[in-house]
């Protein structure tokens, strides 16, 4: 019995990374841009995000430097080189904040989703997230409703 859990713990664990792989984005997910030390992680599967025709979401919260935010948001803005064009990209901008929202092409029956979001503090520091989600949720329209 102890032996089935750990097994479909590692399996578990090996499917969230299968997500965002093959992705720019994974790199920050990974650690690989901003170390783990740095980054507020949250991961939900099931039924909590069910109701907005997610089956799993995944973010990170965490503070860049003016490079890192370039970095990542060219990240973001890449979408998938290998499959190809995104479906649809949305930007908005305030004096403070900066959102970037793309619909990757889909994988099977999922669409996917990456969001980036920075607050600018200062010259020095930006507050940011960048979530990846996927599901049967349809459009760009329908992700920025839930998310407001």
């Amino acid at each position: 019995m102890k032996r089935i859990s750990i097994i479909l713990i590692m399996l578990h664990a090996v499917l969230l990374l299968h997500a965002q792989q093959g992705l720019p984005i994974n790199k920050l997910f990974q650690g690989q841009v901003i170390p783990q030390e740095r980054m507020m992680e949250t991961k939900v599967r099931g039924k909590m995000i069910a109701k907005y025709q997610l089956s799993y979401f995944h973010s990170v919260r965490f503070n860049a430097t003016p490079n890192e935010t370039h970095l990542i948001m060219t990240l973001v803005d890449m979408g998938d080189p290998a499959k190809g064009d995104m479906q649809e990209r949305s930007t908005m901008s305030t004096n403070t904040t900066e959102t970037l929202m793309v619909r990757l092409d889909p994988q099977g029956k999922l669409n996917r989703y990456l969001c980036a979001k920075v607050n600018k503090k200062n010259q020095k520091k930006n507050e940011m997230v960048v979530i990846y989600m996927e599901g049967t949720l349809s459009s760009l329209e329908k992700m920025k409703e839930i998310l407001k």
